[in-house]
């Protein structure tokens, strides 16, 4: 499953990130992630961790290759949850490094924008010096509207809008 390009434009945005796993008694770990990358238009997708972090959602995705991710626009709350398969834990390469600074780049920046303080946003991100990074590769099988409010844990078909602002916008009424 490719992830359409609106999904892929919202995971590119200021979003925060969460990943979670389960272990064989469904008992959850859950973990920050530090930024998305989509490989192949979507058909995968890369999500960077710290190791010492998530030793436990590492063990379970180890295990059973399952995940969940959430991903919210700070600016304005929507997000999706997309479901994933074959996931599997794999070394951070050059392009990971890359798209994991510009993450934090955009979205502490998006949220300076919004008022928070310069030290909360780029708090949000920071990490030690020699940080222990792994990424997590997945490919998508699902994914869901999580955005509060109607519609919120409904399937997204492929080339569903997200909700009707985002509608509008592709529809250029917007």
């Amino acid at each position: 499953m490719s992830l359409d390009p609106v999904i892929l434009a919202l995971l590119a945005g200021p979003v925060a990130i969460s990943v979670a796993g389960r272990n064989a008694e469904l008992r959850p770990s859950v973990a920050h992630a530090y930024g998305c990358r989509a490989v192949d238009e979507g058909a995968r997708l890369r999500l960077f961790v710290l190791r010492e972090e998530t030793r436990q959602l590492l063990a379970d995705i180890t295990a059973n290759g399952e995940v969940a991710t959430v991903y919210s626009d700070v600016r304005s709350f929507r997000s999706v949850q997309i479901k994933g398969h074959g996931a599997r834990i794999v070394p951070c390469d050059a392009a990971d490094v890359q798209r994991r600074a510009e993450h934090h780049r955009i979205t502490a920046d998006e949220l300076v924008a919004l008022g928070y303080p310069r030290a909360l946003a780029h708090g949000y991100f920071s990490v030690p010096a020699k940080a222990d990074f792994v990424t997590i590769e997945f490919s998508p099988s699902d994914v869901f509207r999580q955005t509060p409010g109607p519609g919120a844990g409904d399937k997204i078909a492929k080339g569903a809008a997200l909700d009707q602002a985002q509608r509008d916008k592709i529809d250029g009424a917007a």
